[in-house]
Parts: structure tokens; sequence; C-alpha cells
């Protein structure tokens, strides 16, 4: 993180905390996990676009276990910690490649998240509850990577103007 300026800190710091916000006021509860789809996917994969793997680690890291705090579900937090941030930093990987390697780090990363969801709750609960996880999180990581990729593009022309 030696090449970190004070400007990249804030607004890593800046996305975990819109990112927490934003997912903790627009979510839907998953009675079956009890658990919650949201959008903390957008804000993992911006950062990770835009800077890289290490940011997309910290964004998905501190956004996934503060909004299991904020939200009453303590019990994910240490696996959403690691899983958002996981997820953050293999999404990190697309930064700076072709639609191809965007296309490949975004699904990977959104695969990896699914799974790790499914072991998770297979371990709080029992199979059928992380079985049961799997819609609902293939849908918040195909909304969070179709709001990425927008505002990444929206960002991206904003920084060239």
């Amino acid at each position: 993180m030696s090449d970190w300026s004070s400007k990249k800190i804030t607004m890593v710091a800046a996305i975990i905390a819109l990112n927490v916000a934003l997912s903790y006021l627009i979510h839907i509860p998953v009675p079956a996990t009890s658990g919650f789809v949201n959008l903390v996917e957008a804000g993992i994969f911006i950062a990770a676009l835009r800077m890289g793997p290490t940011a997309g680690f910290l964004v998905g890291a501190f956004s996934g276990a503060l909004l299991d705090l904020f939200a009453g579900y303590p019990q994910w937090l240490l696996f959403s910690f690691a899983i958002h941030g996981f997820e953050g930093w293999i999404a990190g990987f697309a930064m700076k490649g072709n639609l191809l390697m965007k296309g490949c780090s975004l699904t990977i990363a959104s695969s990896f998240m699914i799974i790790g969801y499914y072991l998770a709750g297979s371990f709080l609960y029992n199979w059928a509850a992380g079985f049961a996880s799997i819609p609902g999180n293939l849908c918040q990581c195909l909304f969070g990577l179709v709001v990425a990729l927008l505002c990444s593009k929206a960002l991206k022309q904003q920084s060239h103007s």
C-alpha cells in the first residue's frame, strides 16, 4: 500500500461508508438463511474496477462486515469480512483488463461469493439453508455487476473530461 495517496485512502473510506449506508437502507430479507439481499456488490465492484485488488478487498471486507454488524447479523460478520474481501480482491484484477478479462474476473469473484455464502450458510445452519442462499446471492451479484459497470463507465468518462 506504499503507493496509496491520502486521496485514494479517502475514496476507499467514502465508498465503504456509502456502500454500508445504501446496502443497509435498501435490502430484502431472506428468511431461509436469516440473511438479506442488498447492494453491497455494486460498491465492491466499483472500488475493484477503479482502484484494483487491494481497494476491492478493503471495500468488500469492511462493507460486508460492518453491514452485518449494523443490520443485526453478527453471526455472519467474519464470514462476510472474508467472503466479500476476497470477492473484491478477485474482482480487482479486472481493473486493467479488456472486456473479456473484466467479465472473467467479475464472474469468478461472484462465484466465489455465492459458493462462500453457500458454505457459510451450511456451516451456520444446514445445507438446505446454504442452498437456499444461492438464488438471492446470484441476483445480488448480477444486480451489483450491472450497477458497477454502469457507474464505472460513467466515472471513467467523468475522469477524462
